[in-house]
Parts: C-alpha cells; structure tokens; sequence
C-alpha cells in the first residue's frame, strides 16, 4: 500500500507539473519496489511471504502485489497460481484487491466464479442470510458482532462496472472511456453507466472461443477506446458497424481508437 500510494503521488505531482516532486515520489517508489522484491519473494516456492525472515506465505502478501504492479514478469505465474489456489480466503474489505488483482492479470474466468460462488464466503449468502445491503463480514460465524449495511462489503458494485464490464475514465472528467470487457465464462451483460458526460451504455453477447458482439452507447463529447476480448491466436475479423477492420491487437485485445460519441457494434466473428 505504500508502494501504491508513492506511485499516486508521482501522478498527482505530475498533473501539478511539479517535476521535482514526481521524481521524488518515483525515486522513493523504486526503492520500495525493488526491496519487496528482494527481500520478501521466495525462489523455493515461486511466491511472496509476509515479512522479513518469514516462512509463512498469506494470500493477502501476493494479492496486494499483484493488484498494485509489483511483481515482475517472470515471477507472475507462480504468484497468481497461488492466489488462485487460495479462493476466497481473506476478509469482504480484502476481496476488493482480490479480484482487482485477479483482473489486472487475466483471471477474469476466476474472478467470475468468486463473485457468483455459493459457498459462505460470497456474496450470494449475505442474501441467503437476509441481508438487503452488504454486511461488514461473510458470515455472523466469522464475526459475530457484524452489522449488516457495510459499504466495504460492495465489492462487485465498483467491481462489475470497472472491470468484467471494463468501463474506466482514459482521461479526466471522462472525456475518453475504455470500454475492455473481460466477461470470463458469461455469455450476456448489460450496464448503464453514469459519468458526469452522460451513460455509458455496454450490452455484450458472448459465444466464448467463437464469437463476440459488443454494442456501445458513447454520450456526446466523449471519445472511446474499445478493446475488444480476442483471444491469443484466434483467426478471427473484427467488424465495427458491420464494416471489416484491421486489428490492432494488444495482449488478449483488439483495440478500435478514438471511437466517437453515439451507438456502435464491435464484433469478433471467426474466419473458419
């Protein structure tokens, strides 16, 4: 969290064109980086443990770096597999970067199956219990002095949105959008989504290996990036407002730029 909030303040000081102080803060920010880096991983078993001269390796010490950027490439794999063989062992404040952390590195299948699980650490029993806003913890068993209308515990209401429907600001006040959807296993969804601009309106229909259509509603004086799943690969065309395009493809995406205001079709439609 340190090394996150240092990383923040670079950016603000940038904004502020305070170069001395964005400097500053990335210095500082490096430092933390490359100590956590060196002193906390553990090359035995491809993870991260919980302090200096620990053996003991939490879910909380790799999701947190993970969410936040701090572990490299090569060290990715064997951290993520550890945070997936984990589930959902942390507490409702701690899913928030759980599932940022599962997102940010392609685990959307994962983070799909923790936020519609239907065992008792999810949110389907805060309803099974009565609940009609999120509780503060799992379960009464877990904690038994709860209450029962925590806003900590709303994690897929910024999660949703964010990212399986993968709308986030590009630039300030919303004057570009990314639309990245990362739907996993889901076949259809829907979101109206307000910004200071007007809605941003996404409806996705999804055939997973095979086919893909995305309709957008982009409010006026707004621009859109639109990226678009495309799995790594896959032969297939990209059509935008039934038109063919050439495709950019950045990682697992197609990426269609400076889209502008108004309604459009993005379709992933295989050539074989």
């Amino acid at each position: 969290f340190h090394y996150h909030a240092l990383v923040l303040m670079s950016r603000i000081a940038n904004v502020f064109q305070r170069k001395e102080d964005e400097r500053r803060f990335n210095k500082q920010a490096d430092l933390v980086r490359s100590a956590i880096n060196r002193l906390l991983f553990d090359f035995q078993i491809g993870v991260y443990v919980d302090g200096e001269d620990s053996s003991h390796a939490s879910l909380h010490s790799n999701m947190v770096v993970l969410a936040f950027g701090v572990v490299p490439d090569n060290r990715r794999r064997t951290v993520v597999d550890f945070v997936k063989s984990r589930g959902m062992a942390c507490s409702v404040y701690a899913a928030q970067y759980l599932l940022e952390a599962l997102y940010e590195n392609d685990e959307d299948g994962h983070a799909l199956d923790l936020m519609t699980a239907k065992h008792d650490r999810g949110w389907w029993n805060m309803i099974q219990a009565g609940s009609t806003v999120t509780l503060e913890a799992w379960d009464w068993k877990y904690k038994n002095n709860l209450d029962w209308n925590h806003a900590w515990g709303a994690v897929p209401a910024n999660i949703i949105p964010r990212y399986l429907m993968g709308i986030r600001p590009l630039k300030p006040g919303f004057s570009k959008v990314l639309i990245q959807p990362r739907p996993g296993q889901l076949e259809k969804g829907r979101v109206k989504f307000p910004t200071i601009r007007g809605a941003v309106q996404v409806d996705f229909k999804s055939k997973p290996g095979t086919a893909f259509l995305l309709e957008v509603t982009i409010p006026a004086g707004m621009t859109a990036a639109i990226d678009l799943p495309f799995p790594g690969g896959d032969d297939s065309r990209v059509l935008v407002d039934g038109i063919a395009l050439d495709r950019r493809i950045s990682g697992r995406f197609a990426r269609i730029d400076n889209v502008q205001e108004g309604y459009h079709t993005f379709e992933r439609k295989s050539q074989t």
